[in-house]
């Protein structure tokens, strides 16, 4: 009789043992899933917050304003261009030609999806083109994929006149006597 005792009272603090050890080792499991929550979250404030606008209109956000010259407007053109070419990579990433097709490769319509400007925008016009300050069609002359001329008919509004602005594929800018014949097209 008293054996009998004995091994109920053994089994159960055995039990009562084993039921603290897992009780005991579950705390620490649950310790390190905390410390690991705690080392893997990362500051609310080094948190890069998501980028508002595409990259085309923070290049461009101050395109045709009275705080900038027709020079940087053609330059800003330039460089979400090249940004364009950058980052939609492969052997025909978009149409380019028409100033329509640079538009619509800028709009998403490339081989990437990727948006690099939406409507309405300064540099757009409700006919899908871009256009200069004074509300005129840049003309686009393609080189070859790296090498685009942009052209801007200036305040007369008029292509191929004495007061358009072009910007050389190089960055170099023409304007006035200087520039190229309409024939050099």
């Amino acid at each position: 009789m008293f054996q009998a005792k004995d091994m109920k009272w053994k089994a159960v603090v055995l039990g009562a043992l084993i039921l603290g050890l897992l009780c005991w080792r579950e705390m620490d499991r649950k310790e390190i899933r905390e410390t690991k929550k705690a080392t893997t979250t990362i500051p609310s404030g080094l948190i890069p917050k998501p980028i508002e606008k595409p990259p085309g209109e923070q290049i461009l956000k101050t395109y045709a304003s009275a705080s900038t010259r027709p020079e940087d407007d053609l330059q800003a053109m330039a460089h979400v261009l090249s940004i364009l070419r950058l980052l939609v990579k492969g052997d025909a990433p978009f149409r380019m030609g028409a100033n329509e097709e640079f538009a619509a490769a800028l709009l998403g319509k490339n081989a990437a999806k990727e948006v690099f400007l939406t409507s309405p925008h300064a540099s757009l016009n409700d006919q899908g083109q871009l256009i200069d300050r004074w509300g005129t069609a840049l003309f686009f002359h393609v080189r070859d994929s790296t090498r685009i001329d942009l052209r801007s008919a200036g305040p007369d509004r008029e292509m191929w006149t004495e007061d358009d602005l072009h910007r050389q594929h190089e960055g170099e800018f023409i304007r006035g006597a200087s520039l190229p014949e309409a024939n050099a097209r």
